[in-house]
């Protein structure tokens, strides 16, 4: 019978627990990339259809700054 040794199975073990902590850090580093690129997308969005607003609404408040002094 062909046992391997202890040191052998606790460098095994070693890996598969390395490579499950890099699994998950991967895993978030993607869920993180997915969540900047949906509010990247939704802020273009937004921007394309209320842009003519927020810029009425900037000029309008520059107007007043502008009046006061």
């Amino acid at each position: 019978m062909n046992r391997t040794s202890r040191p052998d199975r606790l460098i095994r073990a070693i890996r598969v627990v390395r490579a499950g902590r890099a699994a998950r850090l991967g895993q978030g580093v993607v869920e993180y990339g997915l969540i900047l690129s949906l509010s990247a997308a939704l802020a273009v969005i937004l921007l394309v259809f209320f842009g003519g607003t927020v810029s009425a609404v900037l000029n309008a408040v520059g107007d007043a700054i502008d009046a006061a002094s």
